[in-house]
């Protein structure tokens, strides 16, 4: 059954932080890019516009900006910062850099409120990445969401000639997994499923917030 491939799709995706070599070619590029051209968006807007580079000298360049920003943050923090570096942006076959244009916030007529345009905003772009996400797992490509924070976005908006108003927001590294990570611990269905009203007994205690459910 199609259900189930798309099961088994969703279930393999990881996070892939290692890579190896290995070219993803143009056919499976232009795969997955098509993917990200048929995702859900507020008002269909379709506020996701991406630059893609196999440019070596340019993921080189990434890396060293990513690696700089890691540098800075352990500097002002050498004991509590846990953050994790982001070498394999340069060792992948292609980069794709996600960008918004939030001019199409003005569609949603129905949205009156700025934070709630914000979030159709980006669960719009969102959707773009998780079905790019998808079609690479699909085809045994790795994949991970690097995030665009304040410190890294000047220089990447440079490094890629991006223009203003448009928003930079994450990064997506494409390329062939040195090995595939094991699925993270999950938490049940059950746990945050609720019928009808919210059930109080499943909110989870302050100690119970980490970064993933543990086992």
């Amino acid at each position: 059954m199609e259900s189930e491939k798309l099961s088994n799709i969703i279930r393999r995706r990881r996070s892939v932080r290692v890579y190896k070599s290995g070219k993803v070619t143009d056919k499976q590029l232009e795969m997955i890019l098509e993917a990200a051209r048929w995702a859900p968006s507020g008002a269909n807007t379709q506020p996701w516009e991406l630059v893609v580079t196999r440019d070596r000298a340019k993921m080189r360049r990434v890396r060293q900006i990513y690696d700089n920003e890691w540098k800075q943050r352990k500097k002002e923090d050498p004991v509590h910062y846990k953050g994790l570096k982001k070498d394999y942006v340069g060792d992948v076959s292609a980069l794709v850099l996600v960008c918004g244009d939030p001019r199409t916030m003005q569609v949603y007529l129905t949205t009156r409120q700025p934070g709630d345009r914000e979030k159709l905003f980006h669960a719009s772009v969102a959707n773009a990445v998780e079905h790019m996400m998808l079609m690479a797992a699909s085809m045994g490509l790795g994949t991970v969401w690097v995030s665009v924070r304040q410190e890294v976005e000047p220089e990447l908006r440079e490094l890629f000639q991006v223009p203003q108003p448009l928003r930079l927001l994450w990064i997506v590294p494409i390329g062939h997994a040195q090995s595939w990570p094991k699925a993270k611990p999950r938490r049940k269905t059950s746990d945050f499923v609720h019928q009808e009203v919210y059930n109080p007994k499943k909110l989870r205690a302050d100690s119970e917030i980490r970064p993933w459910p543990k086992g």
